[in-house]
């Protein structure tokens, strides 16, 4: 298989808000619907929303594509445009290749039917006869691990085994492309796991993947490009780690217009208005800063902004949670008097984390450890090191520094590690 697998060409896909007068409109059948939107467009108009707008963009065969983006950004709608599930607006869509869609696990299934026969009747939603599900059963059993309750109703398994059956389906139709929507969080981890290395394994196999995750670690493992999709529209197409990092930087931002870049802006909205918030009150944080939104050096300088009514002195801790939600590391001050208004300042050397998107997450508490201000900024940091290989990153969150001797000392590689180099 080469060349393009999914070709998208200005795709527009256009929903109705309400009841009333959009009942006429939805009963108009086509090609009728378009006679009518020409002749009445303001009418023909009211009270709908694009949930994607003039889209477009190609995945090669064989490649690894993700779409980022938050919630009612499009994307689920933009994978239901791909697999056929609902039609366009406008534009088209080109498919080269046999198709397999993820966007629900339980789409399909009739409650009333065993297992195995939902099995065969998804099989036939995806043009397979039960003469070619036939010899697949065993496998698609022995991958969900349903055995005992193949021949029970669906209605009496849980979401989780649902979940197995229907993921399990979709691993033995040998399809060329595969488009997954937010599906991995349903079952238990095992199962999750089991998923992802399947997904993993079709992914190497030269299959052509299209993944929507609200994971940016996901993101990160599983696609090499990223579309990143905002109120419909295509804001940048890229490099995974570039893309994830400007989506990431922008979290804070999602008030404004697409096309992003208010610094001024994003930090008053980054001061104390933000979400992920408690404590005991007394003191709070008032502004957090650094330097930069991207890390490309072992120097991390944080400064923190307080104001206090009552306490007198304090502990500060600066924290990071990772991509799929880790709190990872914590670097902790000693007890600190506290003056009415005053700034502490954090500097971290060598920067243990590995490559990835950070958010820091700052904290004041008391001697008696009662958290007086726990914040979890909205505002990303991105930690790339470079020169190294993409597999260190893969090993660990945290970076831990270490002196390796092989014969004689080596030499230290800006304290994240050491190298050594042979004479040959």
């Amino acid at each position: 298989m080469s060349g393009q697998a999914i070709s998208v060409e200005g795709i527009t896909k256009t929903y109705r808000v309400g009841i009333g007068r959009a009942r006429l409109r939805e009963m108009v059948p086509p090609p009728v619907d378009r006679g009518g939107a020409k002749l009445f467009p303001n009418w023909w108009a009211k009270n709908t929303f694009d949930a994607v707008e003039d889209v477009s963009f190609s995945v090669e065969a064989g490649s690894n594509c993700g779409l980022g983006g938050h919630n009612g950004a499009g994307k689920t709608t933009m994978l239901k445009v791909i697999a056929g599930v609902t039609a366009p607006a406008k534009g088209k869509v080109v498919v080269n290749g046999r198709i397999a869609a993820l966007i629900d696990l339980l789409v399909g299934f009739h409650p009333d039917l065993t297992g195995r026969e939902n099995a065969y009747l998804l099989g036939a939603l995806h043009g397979y006869t039960r003469r070619q599900m036939a010899p697949r059963i065993e496998r698609l059993l022995e991958f969900s691990e349903l055995e005992d309750l193949v021949d029970t109703p669906i209605k009496r398994y849980s979401a989780g085994m649902a979940a197995r059956l229907g993921f399990s389906v979709i691993t033995v139709l040998d399809a060329e492309i595969l488009l997954v929507d937010e599906v991995l969080t349903v079952g238990d981890a095992s199962f999750q796991r089991k998923c992802i290395e399947w997904i993993d394994s079709f992914r190497k196999a030269g299959g052509t993947l299209l993944f929507v995750s609200h994971s940016l670690a996901l993101l990160r493992n599983m696609t090499s490009r990223v579309l990143w999709l905002d109120q419909g529209q295509l804001i940048e197409d890229g490099p995974t780690a570039e893309v994830l990092a400007m989506y990431a930087n922008a979290s804070e931002r999602r008030d404004f217009t697409p096309g992003f870049g208010r610094k001024r802006a994003s930090r008053r909205l980054a001061r104390s208005q933000g979400l992920n918030r408690w404590g005991a009150g007394g003191v709070r944080i008032q502004e957090v800063r650094w330097d930069g939104e991207t890390l490309k050096q072992d120097l991390l300088e944080i400064s923190v902004d307080y104001q206090t009514e009552e306490l007198e002195q304090a502990r500060f801790c600066v924290a990071f949670v990772d991509e799929s939600g880790r709190e990872v590391a914590v670097s902790a001050s000693p007890t600190v008097p506290l003056d009415r208004e005053g700034t502490v300042r954090c500097e971290i050397q060598p920067m243990p984390l590995r490559s990835g998107v950070y958010y820091p997450l700052m904290a004041i508490i008391a001697p008696d450890g009662l958290v007086h201000d726990r914040w979890k900024l909205d505002r990303a940091l991105v930690v790339e090191h470079e020169g190294d290989l993409p597999q260190i990153d893969d090993l660990g969150p945290v970076r831990i520094h270490g002196e390796w001797a092989n014969g004689h000392p080596l030499t230290p590689s800006n304290g994240r590690g050491a190298t050594q180099e042979t004479d040959g």
